[in-house]
């Protein structure tokens, strides 16, 4: 599929459980590949991170066998309802370590993430190998993307 000249690969994601408190949710998929893992997992932010956006939610891609290893990204809102963005980084193993005494990230797919009105099932598009730095340019990706669910 395609957003402009832009490809990108779609993966539906459907409800598999929700956590007592309802403080994250797990979503099960059928047929992973290298972009996509089987399961993922969304987590309300709360709010104790030292980003400089606002994140609604985290995004958790089973790849590990502890959640806290798993790549994840923050969900950003946009100008749409229930349409997120965000980015799966790569990691930069230097000596020199960042204030926190991690490894470096750099931004490497930008992902356009979709809610269903129920939140049972989730649209993750992700954009191989692009991340747009504008903030103008994500409005306008945005805009312009195919949807899933039609707004």
């Amino acid at each position: 599929m395609k957003t402009g000249n832009l490809k990108y690969t779609r993966k539906i994601y459907k409800l598999d459980s929700v956590s007592i408190g309802n403080k994250y949710r797990t979503y099960k998929t059928n047929k992973p590949n290298n972009l996509f893992t089987n399961i993922i997992r969304i987590e309300k932010d709360n709010g104790y991170h030292d980003r400089s956006r606002f994140f609604e939610h985290w995004l958790y891609f089973r790849n590990d066998t502890n959640w806290k290893r798993c790549t994840k990204t923050g969900l950003a809102k946009t100008v749409k309802p229930n349409v997120y963005e965000g980015n799966i980084s790569e990691l930069i193993k230097l000596k020199t370590k960042n204030h926190k005494g991690k490894d470096w990230e750099n931004e490497k797919h930008f992902l356009i993430v979709q809610f269903s009105i129920d939140f049972k099932t989730i649209v993750v598009d992700i954009f191989q190998n692009f991340y747009p730095r504008s903030k103008i340019l994500i409005e306008h990706l945005i805009n312009e993307h195919n949807l899933h669910y039609k707004l």
